[in-house]
């Protein structure tokens, strides 16, 4: 019997955040950490599952941005489903539409992990296997206040058995500028305590600052940071010179892959490269878990992006990740006059984006 059930009962928080993490086609953008971080904005949300004699078998995260009185149904990533059960997505597709419309919602968007590329097959679906068009979706995406998914920046360790082996067929610059840190004395720890987490996050936001970019405060996000790590979902490594933090990282596991989500070195000279010695500890992590790549993260300013590939990372953008359905089209038009053309109110909601990658 197939059940389509719409909860945040802890019950089924927990259930769908070990679905998730067993699921290759996961996301660290829709466990149920990740959806409750959101509250620090007053935003609402929800999980939109498909059981089976009581089984998860799919679903979906679902963040409820609220503006005024304004409600968007956004999932970030997905639906996902278990191997054996994807041919529900469109009866799932249709319960999710009149729950939105239940919630009180203008506007739907999901976001699919959708490529052909053969080196992060077993972590996406095939684009034609998910159409949400046949369900009256139209292409693309009209809201930009919930970050969503659109590809991996992949590190492939194809042919590589041990992170020793993938420092090798890096360059000679690359080798030098990994092994500085370490010739240096500086010492990379992963850490699990709030108080070293706290104070590695305050380089992370120091970073932020000297970059211009905006990035939540300790207080909104160390929530989600310590249940993730508890959890065993997460890692947050600080690098130390001189037991004196000087560069810090997050990242998050979900099933076959670490993704990157953010990071900061203090600026300083010399400059013994802390950056590299950060994301070469996360990818023999990886390599210990025995998995097969690395998401170093899509985006970041010409000079990150320069950084990430020289790792061997390569982007790998989903083919047409996101969709949308206008619920309501004179709140949903009355949205875009505000976030347009009001000001005062577009600087409110502004305010609201962060880097949650």
């Amino acid at each position: 019997m197939i059940e389509y059930v719409f909860t945040k009962d802890r019950k089924w928080l927990d259930a769908w955040d070990l679905f998730v993490v067993n699921n290759p086609k996961g996301s660290h953008l829709i466990l149920s950490d990740w959806l409750q971080s959101y509250a620090a904005y007053g935003f609402e949300y929800e999980l939109g599952l498909v059981l089976k004699h009581g089984e998860i078998i799919g679903g979906c995260g679902v963040i409820i941005p609220k503006f005024l009185f304004f409600k968007f149904y956004i999932i970030p990533h997905g639906p996902i489903y278990d191997a054996n059960h994807q041919s529900y997505f469109d009866t799932h597709l249709s319960e999710l539409k009149k729950q939105a419309l239940k919630r009180g919602c203008c506007y739907l968007q999901l976001s699919l992990p959708l490529s052909t590329d053969k080196s992060v097959d077993r972590h996406v679906y095939k684009p034609k296997s998910m159409n949400p068009l046949t369900q009256g979706f139209v292409s693309g995406k009209l809201f930009k206040y919930v970050y969503t998914t659109y590809g991996l920046n992949w590190i492939n360790f194809y042919g590589i058995n041990n992170a020793e082996t993938f420092l090798e067929k890096r360059s000679a610059k690359v080798r030098r500028n990994i092994r500085m840190p370490y010739n240096k004395n500086a010492k990379a720890t992963f850490v699990t305590d709030e108080k070293s987490i706290e104070k590695g996050y305050q380089v992370i936001l120091e970073n932020a600052n000297q970059g211009g970019y905006a990035l939540r405060s300790f207080k909104e996000f160390k929530g989600t940071i310590l249940d993730l790590i508890a959890k065993k979902q997460a890692y947050f490594i600080i690098c130390e010179v001189d037991n004196v933090i000087k560069a810090a990282a997050f990242f998050v596991e979900t099933s076959g892959y670490i993704t990157n989500i953010m990071g900061g070195v203090l600026r300083e000279k010399p400059d013994i490269k802390l950056g590299y010695m950060l994301q070469y500890e996360i990818i023999k992590k990886s390599f210990e878990q025995g998995f097969n790549g690395y998401n170093i993260s899509m985006g970041g300013s010409l000079g990150v992006q320069d950084f990430k590939s020289k790792f061997g990372a390569e982007n790998i953008f989903y083919e047409n990740p996101h969709y949308h359905l206008v619920l309501n089209g004179f709140n949903f038009n009355l949205f875009k006059f505000f976030d347009s053309h009001l000001k005062p109110y577009k600087s409110k909601i502004s305010k609201l984006l962060s880097h949650l990658k």
